[in-house]
């Protein structure tokens, strides 16, 4: 059986890598953005393992939670200048 190319994969893994070299911030928001969506929409997210919102309905919400603040503190750089406190 052949496999299909998963493009979206590869895309957005060498996007990834760009955001790395290129220290770009807010792509990090866009990755939790795309994670919690579909995890709030089927009720199951994975961190390291399948975490059901029936089953584990506080850990469910943190790791949601988490990701949606991360993702607000990853965009939030366009708009702060965070330097200005470290010197």
């Amino acid at each position: 059986m052949k496999s299909k190319i998963k493009w979206r994969t590869i895309i957005a893994l060498i996007l990834m890598y760009v955001a790395i070299i290129m220290n770009w911030q807010w792509a990090w928001g866009i990755l939790f953005l795309l994670w919690v969506i579909p995890d709030l929409t089927s009720g199951v997210t994975y961190f390291i393992e399948p975490i059901d919102k029936r089953k584990n309905r506080f850990l469910y919400w943190f790791i949601i939670i988490s990701w949606i603040l991360m993702a607000i503190y990853s965009f939030s750089v366009l708009f702060i200048d965070y330097e200005q406190y470290y010197y």
